[in-house]
């Protein structure tokens, strides 16, 4: 296993794809780049902002990154329908999936308090691509709920203006977007997918098959790379949001430090994390969800784990563990 540069030089300006905007959500990889863990490891990464995750996995698919950060859920649908330009899951970091129904004020209780409401999607959402297998699974009917397609950076304002009446969202990105407009969290109800059986990781460093087949060291110390970033702002949030401001001056701190401890605490360190370390799969619990997006979308198949995950660039055990 890789611990120490794979290359004398560091390899300048590795494109790594975002699954949303530059936010406290993502900044553990901005204190990868503050305290120099990335090019320590022989490569200086540059991070893009998103739409969602399914613009993620569409630029790793295409070539335009090498690397990004994305939803594993949406990246086992593009298997579905796209085998042969399909990156790989190299190494998880969600061990938990955020994908949620939120609504405010009267709350939507139930899968079935959303017949008759509007809905507010964004098209690139990790979880609207989701949605359609959930109605399914449910026995809501297309044509049960108005889905008002908008972008997701005004999908939570119209939610506050009651254009809607609850968006499909990740839960860390819009609850602080809320809070930030002066919502309580107490006001906020969600319905996560988790709890109708989409018991599935979330979030997780892709490569494209490009580059698992040409530069497969590198794959490793983006790996390396991406778990010491992570584990380090586990250990000290705040400096991980101190660089993402850095990088995005018009963050509020201390919105972003919420968020981020929030995603650290209910997606990233999860018993199953502190018992075994980022990264690890269940193979049975992968097989699993799949079954459930087979039967939700109607897939022909049921995609076999090897088609969209390659376990030959995890870091070695200690590099994984949550201190």
């Amino acid at each position: 296993m890789l611990s120490t540069p794979f290359v004398a030089r560091a390899q300048a300006g590795v494109p790594i794809s975002l699954d949303f905007r530059i936010y406290g959500g993502n900044a553990p990889f901005f204190l990868g780049s503050a305290q120099g863990i990335f090019e320590q490891l022989g490569f200086v990464p540059t991070f893009d902002g998103a739409a969602g995750s399914a613009e993620s996995v569409r630029r790793v698919a295409t070539g335009t990154h090498q690397f990004g950060f994305a939803d594993v859920a949406t990246l086992v649908e593009f298997a579905v329908s796209n085998p042969e330009d399909t990156p790989k899951l190299i190494m998880g970091v969600f061990d938990h999936g955020p994908q949620t129904l939120l609504s405010i004020g009267a709350p939507i209780a139930s899968l079935e308090d959303l017949k008759g409401k509007r809905l507010g999607i964004g098209a690139n959402s990790a979880a609207t691509k989701l949605m359609p297998a959930l109605m399914k699974l449910n026995g809501i009917a297309e044509g049960e709920i108005e889905f008002v397609n908008v972008d997701v950076r005004v999908r939570d304002t119209l939610l506050l203006q009651k254009e809607v009446d609850a968006v499909v969202c990740f839960d860390y990105t819009s609850i602080f977007n809320l809070v930030e407009s002066g919502v309580s969290r107490d006001d906020m109800h969600m319905l996560h997918f988790s709890d109708f059986g989409f018991n599935f990781p979330a979030n997780s460093l892709i490569a494209s098959q490009k580059m698992i087949d040409e530069q497969p060291d590198l794959c490793r110390a983006v790996a390396l790379g991406v778990a010491r970033s992570w584990r380090a702002a586990y250990a000290d949030p705040a400096a991980a949001v101190d660089a993402v401001v850095a990088q995005e001056p018009l963050l509020v701190k201390e919105v972003e430090l919420q968020r981020l401890q929030f995603v650290l605490d209910t997606h990233v360190a999860t018993a199953s994390v502190k018992a075994n370390g980022l990264g690890h799969v269940d193979s049975a619990r992968m097989a699993a969800g799949t079954a459930l997006m087979q039967t939700g979308f109607g897939w022909a198949i049921d995609p076999a784990l090897e088609s969209y995950y390659d376990p030959r660039f995890l870091p070695e055990a200690a590099e994984l563990a949550l201190a």
